[in-house]
Protein backbone atom coordinates (compact mmCIF):
# COMPACT_ATOMS: atom_id res chain seq x y z
CA UNK A 1 0.00 0.00 0.00
CA UNK A 2 1.39 3.42 -0.94
CA UNK A 3 0.20 6.94 -0.19
CA UNK A 4 1.68 10.11 -1.62
CA UNK A 5 1.58 13.60 -0.11
CA UNK A 6 2.27 15.83 -3.08
CA UNK A 7 5.14 18.26 -3.11
CA UNK A 8 7.47 15.75 -1.55
CA UNK A 9 7.06 12.03 -1.28
CA UNK A 10 5.72 10.61 1.92
CA UNK A 11 5.56 6.93 1.20
CA UNK A 12 3.73 4.34 3.21
CA UNK A 13 4.45 0.78 2.38
CA UNK A 14 4.21 -2.64 3.87
CA UNK A 15 7.94 -2.96 3.22
CA UNK A 16 9.11 -1.29 6.42
CA UNK A 17 8.49 2.42 5.93
CA UNK A 18 5.81 3.80 8.17
CA UNK A 19 4.09 7.06 9.00
CA UNK A 20 3.77 7.45 12.73
CA UNK A 21 2.55 9.93 15.30
CA UNK A 22 5.44 8.92 17.58
CA UNK A 23 7.98 10.96 15.61
CA UNK A 24 9.76 13.84 17.32
CA UNK A 25 8.51 17.31 16.39
CA UNK A 26 10.40 18.89 13.47
CA UNK A 27 12.12 21.23 15.98
CA UNK A 28 13.51 18.11 17.68
CA UNK A 29 15.09 16.73 14.51
CA UNK A 30 18.45 17.29 12.84
CA UNK A 31 18.86 17.43 9.08
CA UNK A 32 21.70 15.06 8.18
CA UNK A 33 21.38 15.18 4.41
CA UNK A 34 19.28 16.12 1.41
CA UNK A 35 18.24 14.05 -1.60
CA UNK A 36 19.78 15.67 -4.67
CA UNK A 37 18.96 13.10 -7.34
CA UNK A 38 17.88 9.61 -8.33
CA UNK A 39 20.34 6.95 -9.44
CA UNK A 40 19.89 3.81 -11.49
CA UNK A 41 16.96 1.51 -12.13
CA UNK A 42 16.29 0.25 -8.63
CA UNK A 43 15.22 3.34 -6.73
CA UNK A 44 18.50 4.52 -5.25
CA UNK A 45 18.83 8.19 -4.33
CA UNK A 46 21.84 10.50 -4.32
CA UNK A 47 22.28 12.23 -0.97
CA UNK A 48 24.39 15.24 -0.09
CA UNK A 49 25.47 14.43 3.45
CA UNK A 50 25.69 17.04 6.20
CA UNK A 51 26.94 14.43 8.65
CA UNK A 52 30.49 13.63 9.65
CA UNK A 53 29.32 10.35 11.20
CA UNK A 54 30.52 7.66 8.78
CA UNK A 55 27.93 5.23 10.13
CA UNK A 56 24.94 7.57 9.74
CA UNK A 57 23.82 6.06 6.42
CA UNK A 58 24.65 2.40 7.08
CA UNK A 59 22.07 -0.30 6.21
CA UNK A 60 19.33 -0.83 8.83
CA UNK A 61 19.58 2.80 10.00
CA UNK A 62 16.40 4.81 9.74
CA UNK A 63 15.79 8.31 8.38
CA UNK A 64 12.78 10.56 8.69
CA UNK A 65 11.62 11.98 5.36
CA UNK A 66 8.36 13.96 5.23
CA UNK A 67 7.22 12.55 8.57
CA UNK A 68 7.79 9.02 7.29
CA UNK A 69 10.41 6.62 8.61
CA UNK A 70 12.53 5.06 5.87
CA UNK A 71 14.90 2.17 6.50
CA UNK A 72 18.19 2.09 4.61
CA UNK A 73 18.82 -1.26 2.92
CA UNK A 74 22.03 -0.37 1.03
CA UNK A 75 24.41 2.57 0.84
CA UNK A 76 27.75 3.49 -0.66
CA UNK A 77 29.84 6.56 -1.38
CA UNK A 78 29.81 7.78 -4.97
CA UNK A 79 31.48 10.91 -6.38
CA UNK A 80 31.25 12.92 -3.17
CA UNK A 81 27.67 11.85 -2.47
CA UNK A 82 26.07 8.90 -0.71
CA UNK A 83 23.94 6.53 -2.78
CA UNK A 84 21.14 5.13 -0.63
CA UNK A 85 18.55 2.46 -1.28
CA UNK A 86 15.51 2.75 0.98
CA UNK A 87 13.17 -0.14 1.67
CA UNK A 88 10.00 0.29 -0.39
CA UNK A 89 11.54 2.72 -2.90
CA UNK A 90 12.09 0.28 -5.73
CA UNK A 91 12.01 2.25 -8.97
CA UNK A 92 13.34 5.54 -10.36
CA UNK A 93 9.97 7.29 -10.36
CA UNK A 94 9.63 6.87 -6.59
CA UNK A 95 13.26 7.92 -6.07
CA UNK A 96 12.71 11.07 -8.16
CA UNK A 97 9.82 12.12 -5.94
CA UNK A 98 12.25 12.24 -3.02
CA UNK A 99 14.50 14.82 -4.70
CA UNK A 100 14.71 17.93 -2.52
CA UNK A 101 13.63 16.10 0.63
CA UNK A 102 15.62 16.43 3.83
CA UNK A 103 16.87 13.35 5.66
CA UNK A 104 16.32 13.85 9.37
CA UNK A 105 17.13 12.04 12.60
CA UNK A 106 15.97 12.75 16.15
CA UNK A 107 18.15 15.33 17.95
CA UNK A 108 18.63 12.70 20.66
CA UNK A 109 20.74 10.75 18.12
CA UNK A 110 23.13 13.69 17.65
CA UNK A 111 26.03 13.98 20.13
CA UNK A 112 26.82 17.36 21.66
CA UNK A 113 29.79 19.24 20.23
CA UNK A 114 32.40 21.17 22.18
CA UNK A 115 31.69 24.88 22.71
CA UNK A 116 32.40 26.91 19.58
CA UNK A 117 31.70 24.02 17.20
CA UNK A 118 28.45 23.68 15.25
CA UNK A 119 26.69 21.17 13.06
CA UNK A 120 25.83 22.23 9.52
CA UNK A 121 22.12 21.98 10.25
CA UNK A 122 22.61 24.58 13.01
CA UNK A 123 24.33 27.03 10.63
CA UNK A 124 22.11 26.65 7.55
CA UNK A 125 19.44 29.34 7.47
CA UNK A 126 21.10 31.68 9.96
CA UNK A 127 21.13 35.41 9.21
CA UNK A 128 24.58 36.91 8.61
CA UNK A 129 25.37 40.40 9.92
CA UNK A 130 28.62 42.23 9.20
CA UNK A 131 29.85 44.50 11.99
CA UNK A 132 30.13 47.43 9.55
CA UNK A 133 27.59 46.72 6.78
CA UNK A 134 24.78 45.29 8.87
CA UNK A 135 22.53 42.52 7.53
CA UNK A 136 24.09 40.72 4.57
CA UNK A 137 21.85 37.73 4.01
CA UNK A 138 21.27 34.13 4.98
CA UNK A 139 23.47 31.01 4.92
CA UNK A 140 22.09 28.83 2.11
CA UNK A 141 24.87 26.24 1.78
CA UNK A 142 28.15 25.15 3.33
CA UNK A 143 31.16 24.08 1.30
CA UNK A 144 33.75 21.74 2.80
CA UNK A 145 37.15 22.79 1.52
CA UNK A 146 39.34 20.61 3.71
CA UNK A 147 41.04 23.36 5.69
CA UNK A 148 37.85 25.17 6.72
CA UNK A 149 34.20 25.37 5.82
CA UNK A 150 32.94 28.16 3.59
CA UNK A 151 29.47 29.59 4.19
CA UNK A 152 27.50 30.40 1.04
CA UNK A 153 25.39 33.46 1.83
CA UNK A 154 22.55 34.77 -0.34
CA UNK A 155 23.27 38.50 -0.67
CA UNK A 156 20.40 40.11 -2.62
CA UNK A 157 20.32 37.25 -5.12
CA UNK A 158 24.12 36.92 -5.38
CA UNK A 159 26.23 34.37 -3.56
CA UNK A 160 28.97 35.50 -1.21
CA UNK A 161 31.49 32.93 -0.01
CA UNK A 162 32.49 33.58 3.59
CA UNK A 163 35.34 31.53 5.05
CA UNK A 164 34.46 30.01 8.43
CA UNK A 165 37.62 31.12 10.19
CA UNK A 166 38.05 32.91 13.53
CA UNK A 167 39.23 36.18 11.98
CA UNK A 168 36.01 36.44 9.91
CA UNK A 169 33.35 34.72 12.05
CA UNK A 170 33.07 36.79 15.23
CA UNK A 171 30.09 35.07 16.83
CA UNK A 172 27.54 32.34 16.12
CA UNK A 173 24.28 32.65 18.03
CA UNK A 174 22.19 29.62 17.08
CA UNK A 175 19.48 30.49 19.61
CA UNK A 176 18.88 33.91 17.99
CA UNK A 177 19.56 32.64 14.44
CA UNK A 178 22.48 35.01 13.87
CA UNK A 179 26.11 34.97 12.72
CA UNK A 180 28.19 38.10 13.22
CA UNK A 181 31.09 38.54 10.81
CA UNK A 182 33.92 40.96 10.00
CA UNK A 183 34.20 40.62 6.24
CA UNK A 184 37.58 41.22 4.62
CA UNK A 185 37.75 44.21 2.27
CA UNK A 186 36.63 43.40 -1.25
CA UNK A 187 34.58 40.33 -0.36
CA UNK A 188 31.28 42.08 -1.08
Amino acid sequence: MSAFYYGKLCLLSEGGNSRTDNLPNPEQRAIVGVVVGAHGRYGEVKVKSFSDNDERFFPSNKMIICDTIFEITKSRNHKGLVLIKFMGVDDPSLAQRLIGSNLEVPMADIPDLPQGFFYHFEILGLAVVDKQMGLIGQVVDILNTGSNDVYVVDYSGKEILIPAIKSVILAVDVKNHLITVDLPNGLV
